[in-house]
């Protein structure tokens, strides 16, 4: 399932609890909105699948170590 389901379950049940008439409905309600909450911070983010991420952003998203950069030629010409 994907981020935006348990995201759009999470705010429903807030939406419950809110409205809840007695002290037990709502505590229930807010104990599935957490869950809920849980199971989006677990899910992974959608991507299409490349061969490495295409940004910074997406890198720090992956937990990815950031390259270091390649050593570039000092412009010389020969060695």
């Amino acid at each position: 399932m994907g981020k935006e389901y348990w995201i759009g379950r999470k705010r429903a049940a807030i939406a419950m609890a809110r409205a809840a008439t007695s002290a037990e409905a709502r505590l229930i309600h807010y104990d599935l909105a957490g869950r809920y909450s849980v199971k989006a911070a677990m899910t992974p983010p959608f991507m299409l699948p490349r061969k490495e991420p295409g940004t910074e952003g997406e890198r720090a998203l992956l937990h990815l170590p950031v390259p270091s950069p390649r050593p570039r030629d000092s412009g010389r010409g020969g060695r």
